[in-house]
């Protein structure tokens, strides 16, 4: 079951492009502000390491929301 619904994620990111609010640029500009600093101050080693795990901490959670959104959407069709 997790495999099909990691596929229906990843199918649905392919076929709706993201819309990038005012606000989810303002934060990802502050991200990469923050992740410069990381980079400057502790080297590029530790900056890639840091980025991979925000990344990947980033999809897992946008997986979860979508999965929490289909349950809301399959559990809404149902009423």
């Amino acid at each position: 079951m997790e495999s099909l619904l990691t596929d229906l994620f990843s199918m649905a990111q392919e076929h709706s492009p993201s819309t990038h609010s005012a606000q989810r640029q303002a934060c990802a500009a502050l991200r990469e502000r923050h992740l410069s600093a990381v980079r400057a101050g502790m080297g590029e080693e530790f900056y890639e390491k840091l980025r991979d795990a925000a990344d990947e901490c980033a999809y897992l959670d946008a997986e979860e929301a979508f999965l929490w959104g289909l349950r809301l959407g399959l559990a809404l069709n149902r009423l």
